[in-house]
């Protein structure tokens, strides 16, 4: 795929993104979850205990511990796009890339390009390689499936972002929030869209947002520091015009 380096990562961008992996492709915990493919059968016995000892695993954070049980659960059922998708997060979360992202491919391809999660999984490491322009094709295709996916929003407007497109950015994040409440951590992707809009008013009120309803959230620092930067350019504004 076509490199795509149209804006440099930031440390807060990064640090966005990595609650993007964690929300918008999540372990899938049963074995028998909707058909979405002519692949999607139940898994043979063997390979359905595999997968279900390394989603608990991987569920408690033990991603290297789980690899073992996936590469078993893909071996006994190579059809079912379910193992290649866990297995895809535990490749990710021990920082083996290359093939997290092979892993996400195969659940797409068994799915023919049906099974959004895989989709996110995969732009997730397209971001992470600056292929920008690439990830939101994947994101987009994704939320046609999943319209309402509020994590999906999320994710697209931090690429929009990285892309450069400040206003579609602001869009997607709003769009997150309206679509759940709950998904606070646009809050700050909102302060961060803010502050390149040079509007520090909104970007405080974003920052104290997110740290009213998630105090104890991973995006804390991040949400600190848009709140320093907001206040330390509200008092030059005003010192300016005084």
């Amino acid at each position: 795929m076509k490199m795509a380096k149209v804006m440099m990562v930031s440390s807060l961008s990064t640090a966005l993104w990595s609650t993007c992996a964690g929300q918008a492709a999540k372990p899938h915990v049963s074995s028998d979850d909707a058909v979405v493919s002519v692949h999607d059968l139940p898994l043979p016995h063997k390979a359905a205990r595999e997968f279900e000892k390394g989603t608990q695993l991987l569920l408690k954070g033990d991603a290297q511990g789980s690899l073992a049980y996936f590469l078993k659960a893909v071996e006994e059922a190579p059809s079912s796009y379910r193992p290649y998708h866990n297995l895809g997060l535990a490749y990710y979360n021990v920082g083996q890339l290359d093939a997290a992202a092979q892993s996400f491919q195969k659940a797409i391809d068994l799915t023919s390009g049906r099974f959004a999660p895989s989709m996110f999984g995969l732009a997730v490491i397209l971001y992470r390689q600056s292929e920008f322009v690439d990830a939101e094709k994947l994101i987009r295709e994704g939320l046609l499936l999943q319209p309402g996916s509020a994590p999906g929003k999320y994710c697209l407007g931090l690429v929009q972002l990285s892309l450069g497109r400040i206003n579609d950015a602001e869009q997607s994040a709003v769009d997150a929030l309206a679509l759940d409440a709950g998904e606070t951590d646009a809050y700050v992707l909102l302060g961060r869209i803010h502050e390149a809009k040079h509007n520090p008013t909104a970007e405080l009120a974003d920052a104290q947002n997110y740290l009213r309803l998630s105090p104890k959230g991973v995006l804390r620092p991040a949400a600190l520091d848009l709140v320093r930067h907001a206040q330390q350019a509200l008092e030059t504004r005003s010192a300016a015009l005084n």
